[in-house]
Protein backbone atom coordinates (compact mmCIF):
# COMPACT_ATOMS: atom_id res chain seq x y z
CA UNK A 1 0.00 0.00 0.00
CA UNK A 2 1.49 3.43 -0.97
CA UNK A 3 0.12 6.74 -0.09
CA UNK A 4 1.36 10.22 -0.79
CA UNK A 5 4.24 11.40 0.96
CA UNK A 6 6.00 14.67 1.17
CA UNK A 7 9.35 15.73 2.64
CA UNK A 8 11.54 18.63 3.16
CA UNK A 9 14.02 17.15 5.23
CA UNK A 10 17.13 15.93 4.63
CA UNK A 11 19.94 14.10 5.79
CA UNK A 12 17.85 11.71 8.22
CA UNK A 13 14.90 9.54 6.89
CA UNK A 14 11.36 10.94 7.46
CA UNK A 15 8.61 9.05 9.08
CA UNK A 16 4.70 8.53 9.61
CA UNK A 17 2.81 7.83 11.98
CA UNK A 18 -1.08 6.81 11.48
CA UNK A 19 -2.30 6.45 15.11
CA UNK A 20 -5.53 4.22 14.64
CA UNK A 21 -8.09 4.42 17.26
CA UNK A 22 -11.09 2.20 15.50
CA UNK A 23 -11.42 -0.95 13.88
CA UNK A 24 -10.60 1.58 10.11
CA UNK A 25 -7.09 1.92 9.53
CA UNK A 26 -8.09 4.09 7.17
CA UNK A 27 -8.85 7.16 9.33
CA UNK A 28 -6.51 7.82 11.85
CA UNK A 29 -7.22 9.70 14.50
CA UNK A 30 -3.99 11.57 14.32
CA UNK A 31 -0.70 11.62 11.47
CA UNK A 32 2.48 12.25 13.15
CA UNK A 33 5.83 13.12 10.68
CA UNK A 34 9.11 13.08 12.22
CA UNK A 35 12.42 11.73 11.44
CA UNK A 36 14.77 9.11 12.89
CA UNK A 37 18.15 7.52 12.13
CA UNK A 38 17.57 4.50 11.04
CA UNK A 39 13.95 2.13 11.60
CA UNK A 40 14.63 1.03 14.83
CA UNK A 41 15.04 4.57 16.15
CA UNK A 42 11.74 5.64 14.44
CA UNK A 43 10.00 2.46 16.26
CA UNK A 44 11.04 3.50 19.64
CA UNK A 45 9.67 7.20 18.97
CA UNK A 46 6.51 5.95 17.50
CA UNK A 47 6.19 3.92 20.49
CA UNK A 48 6.42 7.11 22.71
CA UNK A 49 4.33 9.29 20.36
CA UNK A 50 1.53 6.55 20.17
CA UNK A 51 1.24 6.75 24.19
CA UNK A 52 1.24 10.50 24.43
CA UNK A 53 -1.51 10.71 22.22
CA UNK A 54 -4.95 11.43 24.04
CA UNK A 55 -7.70 8.21 22.89
CA UNK A 56 -8.68 4.87 23.97
CA UNK A 57 -6.13 2.88 25.89
CA UNK A 58 -6.00 0.41 23.00
CA UNK A 59 -4.40 1.84 20.68
CA UNK A 60 -2.16 0.75 16.92
CA UNK A 61 0.33 2.84 15.06
CA UNK A 62 0.71 2.20 11.27
CA UNK A 63 4.66 3.43 10.79
CA UNK A 64 5.57 4.09 7.18
CA UNK A 65 9.04 5.95 5.61
CA UNK A 66 9.30 7.90 2.60
CA UNK A 67 11.02 6.07 -0.28
CA UNK A 68 12.35 8.94 -1.36
CA UNK A 69 9.77 9.68 -4.86
CA UNK A 70 6.89 11.23 -2.85
CA UNK A 71 5.33 8.00 -1.31
CA UNK A 72 5.38 6.21 1.86
CA UNK A 73 6.05 2.70 2.90
CA UNK A 74 4.85 0.68 4.98
CA UNK A 75 7.27 -0.64 8.15
CA UNK A 76 5.40 -2.25 11.16
CA UNK A 77 2.18 -2.09 13.33
CA UNK A 78 2.93 -1.05 16.61
CA UNK A 79 0.06 -1.80 19.58
CA UNK A 80 -0.10 -0.44 22.96
CA UNK A 81 -2.86 -2.67 24.52
CA UNK A 82 -5.39 -1.53 26.81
Amino acid sequence: MTQPFATYVTGTDEYRLDVVTDPEPDNPQAVIYFTAADVDVATGQAEQMLAAVNGPDDRYGELYVHDGDDTAVYCDTIHLPA
